[in-house]
Order: structure tokens, then sequence, then C-alpha cells
């Protein structure tokens, strides 16, 4: 599998789940039971009350042994199961950006959100204790007017792009990524990003995705294994 575009910090793929699966994903997360985000985080740093309220669904979690109270371990018997499943299938493809399991990473999350008129995410690197993340766009249309876009922070003239708590981000240019149906961005971890608002104009549409991280399984659960 080949990328649509690439960088050293992140890489597109489009057409990422086959038809089949991509319309059974489709029709499930349209049946399934989201809450609002702010429901059950904590507002923080990159989910700020001024920016709207997006909805998350179940998470499911892929090789962890000790899945947290609540959520789901693969298999899940759900058609979530094939954004698993094409995860793996791929994850030689997406080395460069999130590094070869049992190095780099353990087990990935799959989470799927919905994001409503007026719902964005600030600036993030999501560094912490990952190596890399990805999120998988399952709306069956986006156009241009409707927002959404995925913004990413670049290195220029030899400065490192960093998050500035609460501020913003310190780089002078970046990329922005279309939210285009069953398209797949996976980002390395450290790289500042974030997701500009849903306009007004997409109306009752929702940006709809799949989202999850691929992170090493702490030292003392190695250990038992």
């Amino acid at each position: 599998m080949k990328p649509s575009f690439e960088t050293e910090t992140f890489a597109v793929f489009d057409d990422f789940l086959g038809v089949e699966r991509l319309e059974a994903v489709r029709r499930h997360l349209a049946e399934e039971r989201f809450v609002f985000l702010k429901s059950v985080w904590k507002p923080h740093s990159f989910y700020r009350l001024i920016e709207g309220d997006p909805l998350i669904g179940p998470t499911i979690y892929h090789n962890h042994p000790q899945v947290p109270k609540g959520f789901s371990s693969y298999p899940s018997q759900t058609p979530s199961d094939h954004v698993v499943e094409a995860l793996l299938d791929a994850e030689e493809s997406l080395a460069p950006w999130i590094g070869l399991r049992g190095c780099a990473w353990d087990y990935f999350t799959c989470t799927p959100y919905l994001y409503p008129a007026g719902s964005g995410l600030s600036w993030h690197d999501d560094a912490k204790e990952r190596s890399g993340s990805f999120v998988l766009y399952l709306h069956d249309e986006w156009r241009s007017t409707w927002g959404a876009e995925l913004l990413i922070a670049m290195d220029t003239n030899g400065r490192n792009a960093s998050v500035e708590r609460y501020q913003g981000v310190h780089t002078d240019l970046g990329t922005y990524v279309a939210a285009v149906p069953n398209r797949l961005v996976v980002i390395k971890a450290g790289t500042p990003h974030s997701v500009k608002s849903v306009s007004t104009r997409a109306g009752e549409n929702l940006r709809m995705s799949m989202t999850g991280f691929f992170q090493p399984l702490p030292k003392n659960a190695r250990d038992a294994e």
C-alpha cells in the first residue's frame, strides 16, 4: 500500500477500506451509541469549552492484556473490527510513521467520533507514551466548504514546531489535509496538529471518523507476558 502523500512526520492513504467493509462500518456507526465527549471527559488543553462538543463512541483495544473496564477487546464482533484488521494488514506500510510492532508499539485503539457543526480540536502532539496516531474518515460525503481540515505543523528554518499550552503552536508553516471519505492519515507522535471546526455550512452533516493511538505496553505488563 502506497501513500497518496507523505512527509517525514505524516502520511495520507486514500481508499483505505474496501467498499463493502466501509459500508458495513458506516451502517454500524449510524446505529452505535455515542455520548458527548465533555460528559465523560473534563475540558483540557485540546478539548476546550469554546470548541464545541464532539461525540464519542465505544473504544476497541487490539492486543492489550488488561483492557480497561467498560471498553471492548478485539475482536469486538462488530463491523468496527474491519478497521482494526485493515490497520493490521497495513502495519508494514505505516511503519515509517508509527514504528514497528514489538519495538515502538504493542497495541492500538480504535475510537469513533462524530463532529457536528462548531466542534473542532486544538493544537496537540499525541506524544505522551505513544508512537503514533491515526484518523480514518468514515462519512460518505465531505465538501471543501464544510471545514474540519486536519492542520499539521512543520519544522521551518531549523526550528522545531512545538505546542504552546492553550495558545497555539510555534511554527511558521504547515499543511492541511481535507477530510476526504475513506482517507487514512497517520501521524508520528510529537507532531503538532489540530482539527479546524466544522463549519455551519455543513448543516446536519457530521464529520465521522475512527481515531486511535499506537502505544507500547508498560514495562511491567511486558515483563508479565
